[in-house]
């Protein structure tokens, strides 16, 4: 009995994973049919042909340390000698895999990745996880109820809330430093300065090309869709490999096409491969998201770290100012900077609305969408809030909600 039991969950396992590859390899076969396809954009589709766990150990020389979202400084856990691996999942398959024991409203990029992680026999790694949002401080007990494996040691980032008091910077450093500790005992050395200057100069040349891509994705020389993807793509290697793939990008950019009139602001919740249902509805219905604060998109930098001492502590110190002070997230009570980041990215990239997609069960952004909503209408943005899951069976009521949308704003396309 126990061993027919066994023999139907690993059939249900195996079955599941054909189901996710088939969804992956779907769209990478469409991405490729695509007239705005280039060479070039190759070896960022083959990261995500297998973006697993298991994939990215193979590709780096460097151990894993698992994240769930870019709050935990990517250049600490990079000097002290780990790949900081952000497990994130648009599967509608590993999502439906793991649903059956978590509650109907989960986040659904939290369902799929514990879908995925029943999944992937990649070797045990730690898990960072700073305190974002309340489905990520229940993380422990999802693995359980969903039925992955033992529990994995993990390592908080208490988050403080509010940027704008002098305490609470005082005490994420203090967490940044403690996070510092924790990686120099698993890695078994210290973490030298040397070290530490030279993963910020990495991750400065990475966010660098970004800048240089997101400038083409204004200028219309980058599809959206492919900016999208390359930034999908960018925890799946070590970041020099990333790098250097997307260095090769901007100088063979050419306008394939002018950007429709109607330009709009994408936000929300993040957008994760191979889940791009609302950008690709977005270009169906002739608008262009010229420019996004997506933590899966240009917000997987959060800005720069301002260093004027070049001591340890000097350069732990600008790590943690830059992660607390420029993240945009809806979780700070003090969020100001959200808003008027919209405001100055509008200067630049000309747009006369904002798409704010919300996940169903993301009650962070959820919330966002409606404090956000007045002022942007009062400065002149039409604004429209969609609500979605990982499924498609919304998607023609979506697209009937963006096309209406866009006749409020013109434009020829």
């Amino acid at each position: 009995m126990i061993q027919e039991e066994s023999d139907r969950q690993e059939r249900f396992l195996r079955k599941a994973a054909q189901k996710m590859a088939a969804e992956t390899a779907r769209f990478l076969a469409d991405l490729r049919e695509r007239e705005d396809y280039r060479p070039e954009f190759e070896p960022f589709l083959e990261y995500l042909a297998d973006a697993s766990a298991s994939a990215a150990a193979r590709r780096g020389a460097r151990p894993l340390l698992k994240l769930l979202c870019v709050q935990a400084p990517l250049e600490l856990i990079h000097a002290a000698g780990f790949h900081p691996f952000r497990v994130f999942s648009g599967s509608l398959a590993a999502s439906a895999l793991a649903a059956g024991n978590l509650p109907a409203l989960t986040c659904p990029l939290l369902r799929a990745v514990l879908g995925e992680l029943l999944l992937d026999a990649s070797p045990s790694a730690a898990w960072i996880l700073p305190t974002t949002c309340d489905w990520v401080v229940k993380f422990p007990e999802m693995l359980r109820l969903a039925g992955v494996g033992e529990r994995p040691e993990i390592e908080w980032l208490e988050l403080p809330r509010l940027k704008g008091r002098a305490d609470g910077r005082e005490r994420w450093l203090t967490e940044v430093w403690r996070l510092k500790e924790y990686l120099e005992k698993l890695a078994g050395r210290k973490i030298e300065r040397k070290a530490l200057r030279e993963s910020i100069g990495a991750y400065a040349r990475a966010a660098a090309v970004r800048q240089k891509l997101r400038q083409a994705r204004i200028e219309g020389r980058l599809p959206p869709i492919w900016f999208m993807l390359v930034m999908s793509a960018f925890f799946l290697d070590e970041v020099s490999g990333w790098t250097a793939a997307a260095e090769r990008l901007p100088p063979v950019l050419t306008k394939t096409r002018e950007i429709a009139a109607a330009r709009v602001f994408l936000a929300g919740s993040p957008i994760v491969f191979p889940n791009f249902k609302l950008p690709l509805l977005l270009e169906e219905a002739g608008l262009t998201a010229v420019a996004d604060d997506l933590c899966s998109s240009e917000r997987i930098f959060p800005g720069t770290s301002v260093i004027g001492d070049e001591s340890l502590f000097g350069l732990v110190s600008a790590l943690a100012g830059s992660y607390h002070q420029g993240c945009l997230c809806p979780v700070f009570a003090d969020n100001e900077r959200r808003i008027n980041n919209i405001f100055n990215q509008r200067r630049e990239a000309a747009f006369q609305g904002v798409v704010f997609g919300v996940l169903k069960g993301c009650h962070p952004y959820d919330l966002e969408s409606f404090a956000l909503e007045g002022p942007l209408k009062a400065q002149g943005l039409k604004f429209l809030r969609l609500e979605t899951d990982y499924t498609q069976e919304d998607r023609q009521n979506l697209l009937t909600r963006l096309e209406a949308y866009r006749g409020t704003i013109g434009g020829s396309g």
